[in-house]
């Protein structure tokens, strides 16, 4: 199949190698984009560059960022560019302090944005990565809607007072915290500078999806399709617990978002955008999962837990399940914005597991 005409305009992406980042820059190179990667290790990229997108390599470039938070850090990439994703922020659920999580976070989108401004009067957007967890505060009241009117608060308060009280804080409030964070510096900066550049967020729930790039094992996985491994492997002895509130997004409606976000200055300018599709608890995976390898070597390894508690839409005599979705007294975020902005049909739940068991079959 013959590769799509450049169009002539180039993308900055910042962390590359990233689950997002990755989905992302393929995204872009079908367009007929060029990309620009970073990454801390040049030799992260490789399984890219010699993998998915090694047919586009005369479009790609990828420069060496090890600190992304020193000063100057990002000025070279992004000369030229015509837009700008951050995607680049410390993920790990397993970084346990302050210093490891928020501060990075916020000095690598400062600077990123001061980059931005020495990109040149072509530069027309850029698309920061952000988190429903930036969104979201909990706990709150029952049934209540997140929309992108809500900005998140309450972990970054209780990081910040651990911080200073010398209190250990739990690694999911610190990335939490790191993500409202960073977005604060992000509108900060658009309020004191006015660039003359659109800025917007994409705002996504726990993301999964066929990553583009499978590790030579599962424990490389990252947080959040290490769960469905584990289910689908039976390498843990208990369901995984549920990351945050239970809501998810399929990794390639997340791209769609951030491109549609970079062609459309004039609409995204100043605008969140959460990427959520419905309702996904870990028993929900460990259900549709053993209904699609029923009668299967595979079958045998995956985690029973208790089938169909805590949502709705499993059929108790068939075993089979819908679509997972909240109990009613549940919190959830709304992606109606997006969803309606774009005309965006997000990929199934369901969908999404089954893909992305698929593609880690090979790791079994």
């Amino acid at each position: 199949m013959a590769l799509p005409a450049s169009n002539g305009k180039t993308i900055l992406i910042t962390g590359i190698n990233g689950y997002i980042a990755s989905v992302l820059g393929q995204l872009l190179l079908s367009k007929g984009y060029s990309i620009r990667g970073t990454t801390r290790r040049i030799v992260a990229s490789d399984p890219l560059l010699k993998g998915p997108y090694a047919p586009y390599k005369e479009r790609i470039q990828i420069y060496e960022i090890p600190d992304m938070t020193a000063s100057g850090a990002f000025d070279e990439a992004a000369k030229g560019v015509h837009g700008i994703f951050h995607t680049a922020s410390p993920i790990s659920f397993v970084l346990d302090n302050y210093e490891a999580t928020v501060i990075p976070a916020v000095r690598g989108t400062e600077t990123i944005l001061k980059a931005a401004l020495k990109a040149g009067p072509q530069l027309s957007s850029v698309v920061v990565t952000s988190s429903v967890a930036a969104v979201t505060n909990y706990p709150t009241e029952t049934g209540y809607i997140f929309t992108e009117k809500d900005f998140a608060h309450v972990a970054l308060d209780i990081a910040t007072k651990n911080k200073a009280e010398g209190v250990k804080t739990p690694e999911a409030i610190l990335y939490a915290a790191s993500k409202t964070a960073a977005e604060r510096t992000m509108w900060k900066f658009k309020n004191e500078q006015n660039p003359p550049f659109a800025i917007s967020t994409v705002n996504p729930s726990v993301v999964i999806g066929p990553p583009i790039i499978i590790p030579d094992t599962g424990l490389k996985l990252n947080e959040t399709l290490l769960p469905i491994y584990n289910i689908l492997s039976g390498s843990v002895s208990e369901i995984p617990s549920q990351i945050g509130g239970g809501a998810y997004v399929d990794v390639r409606d997340v791209a769609e978002v951030h491109v549609w976000a970079f062609e459309n200055p004039e609409k995204a300018n100043g605008e969140r955008y959460i990427a959520a599709t419905s309702y996904g608890p870990p028993q929900g995976v460990a259900d549709i999962l053993r209904y699609k390898y029923r009668g299967t070597k595979i079958a045998e390894k995956i985690l029973v837990g208790n089938p169909g508690e805590g949502y709705i839409g499993y059929n108790k005599e068939t075993g089979e399940v819908s679509e997972p979705d909240y109990l009613a007294e549940f919190p959830r975020p709304s992606a109606k914005k997006a969803q309606e902005s774009i005309g965006l049909t997000w990929i199934p739940f369901k969908q999404s597991v089954i893909e992305t068991a698929e593609a880690l079959e090979p790791l079994l």
